[in-house]
């Protein structure tokens, strides 16, 4: 009896000390699951994951403790991470430090083997967390312009005339865009994590189980581009309306389904090629090898070290709440009094964005012109973020551009003279040249932070996250130059020339919009 009230009081201080570490990380993640539909699968997640205990629990009856003090240093480290993603506000870190706290948590009381037989269940948790921004976008917009290439195949297959650029299909009567949600990463994310709980109901073997998993790629990308297809053969013979409505519902649906059938018959011929031997399923051990003498001698033992652990817990939340504090608002000039002289370069203001592509830049506040000077003309674009701690991601050009029907034909990086506050210094930005057609234009661009430079937007991030540590500040901008290099103009060396003599040439004013 007495055992069983320790045992009731070391879960009532784990999960109670984890509850006070975690419950805003918890809360937020909910909240993505029940509004961001790339991930309302996270619901099942952890019940699924729960399931998985449950089947080894005669394993994990039978398995020997010995406990590590390796896992308590995994919850240290944990805990680092956490607070490294909530003031360095990245919101990956935070919930992966969960999973960090539960492995910890576990070698340290129960021991590597136990450990052993929780690591798949601990690993499919990895499937509730949504992917960085940063990376999910380098996923998004490569799976919208192969959805929508593959849509435009299959419409000219069936006789159809279209013309695409970049993720937009024009049909005779209408147009139709690829958008994120059409990409095909919601149907790629659903179908990966179904694959994997298909797999491992159907199939013992490891390597099956992984062949299927990966199999859930292809499959689901040949789903999306058949269902952007009949989206459009449905655009084209009832009109946009019809396609968009109930159709478009419905085939999301039917093609998941197909897509699922599809990974069936993968896992039929996978076993007709390699039957399965029969009992290949590890079967648990006896639960009369459970030394209950041993259970009985580290109940105690148990005790202290869940002690140890939500001591750890309790202070890393009182550590986390005194160091975060809200972030300061740097004074600044506001862009609606940028220059519309910059040297010899005369500004036109271009049409502001709609609200759909301000939801996607996710700006604070942005400037959008065209400079020109004698015959050279020069697209800037400033995007500024006051703070990035919701997780929020500067987009990148080469997400944005494609999209748009500018295709990347060359990259680099060039280093530029500049002046400012702090004096002369160099710079290093990204140059691309795009082309759309018979057009191309040449593009500069980089991230700005507290005076610094950087053409990286891994190293932007990074510099965010420490930044954010050491200044409290996660304001950030993203500068980028365009300019048309059409041949009669002197082509791709003169359009980069000019955009980097107007880069030279408005640099110094950024430090009246841009804090350091």
């Amino acid at each position: 009896m007495i055992n069983s009230a320790r045992v009731a009081l070391a879960w009532v201080l784990l999960v109670s000390s984890f509850a006070t570490l975690y419950w805003q990380v918890v809360s937020k993640l909910v909240f993505d699951w029940s509004h961001n539909e790339n991930y309302s699968h996270g619901f099942l997640i952890v019940p699924i994951a729960l399931y998985f205990v449950w089947e080894r629990r005669a394993s994990l009856a039978a398995a020997a403790r010995r406990p590590s003090f390796v896992g308590l240093l995994v919850v240290l480290a944990s805990i680092a991470v956490l607070a490294t993603g909530v003031l360095g506000a990245e919101l990956f870190l935070t919930r992966i430090s969960m999973l960090g706290v539960l492995v910890g948590a576990v070698l340290f009381l129960l021991g590597w083997q136990h450990l052993a037989l929780l690591a798949f269940p601990l690993a499919f948790l990895l499937l509730m967390i949504p992917i960085p921004e940063i990376v999910f976008n380098q996923i998004a917009f490569p799976l919208q312009l192969l959805a929508s290439r593959f849509g435009e195949t299959a419409l000219m297959m069936v006789g159809i005339p279209v013309l695409r650029e970049g993720n937009v299909i024009t049909l005779a009567t209408t147009s139709l865009e690829v958008a994120e949600a059409c990409s095909g990463i919601r149907s790629l994310i659903s179908l990966v994590t179904l694959a994997i709980v298909f797999g491992y109901l159907a199939d013992s073997r490891i390597w099956a189980r992984v062949a299927l998993a990966v199999s859930a790629v292809p499959v689901a990308i040949v789903a999306n581009g058949v269902r952007v297809a009949g989206t459009g053969v449905a655009a084209h013979h009832l009109g946009l309306e019809a396609a968009m409505g109930f159709f478009h519902t419905f085939s999301g649906w039917l093609v998941f389904l197909v897509a699922f059938v599809l990974l069936f018959l993968v896992h039929r011929v996978i076993v007709w090629i390699v039957p399965v031997r029969a009992a290949t399923r590890e079967q648990s051990p006896a639960a009369g090898t459970l030394d209950v003498s041993a259970g009985a001698r580290g109940s105690a033992t148990s005790v202290r070290r869940s002690v140890i652990i939500a001591m750890c817990l309790v202070a890393g939340a009182v550590l986390i709440g005194q160091a975060s504090k809200s972030e300061p608002t740097p004074p600044r000039q506001p862009f609606s009094t940028f220059p519309m002289q910059v040297g010899e370069w005369r500004g036109e203001n271009a049409p502001r964005f709609d609200q759909q592509i301000l939801d996607v830049l996710g700006v604070d506040e942005y400037v959008n012109r065209s400079y020109v000077s004698g015959d050279g003309r020069v697209g800037l674009y400033i995007g500024y973020y006051q703070t990035q701690r919701q997780g929020d991601t500067i987009h990148s050009p080469l997400n944005c551009l494609p999209g748009a029907g500018w295709e990347p034909t060359r990259r680099e990086r060039v280093t530029l003279s500049v002046a400012d506050a702090g004096g002369a210094r160099q710079i290093t930005v990204n140059q691309i040249v795009i082309e759309k057609g018979l057009d191309r234009q040449v593009v500069l661009y980089w991230y700005q932070s507290h005076g610094r430079v950087v053409a990286s937007e891994y190293w932007g991030k990074i510099y965010t996250v420490l930044d954010a540590i050491r200044l409290n500040r996660t304001d950030a901008a993203m500068i980028r130059l365009i300019s048309p290099a059409p041949v009669a103009s002197g082509g791709e060396d003169a359009a980069a020339e000019r955009a980097s003599a107007f880069a030279v040439e408005m640099f110094p004013l950024l430090d009246r919009y841009l804090p350091r």
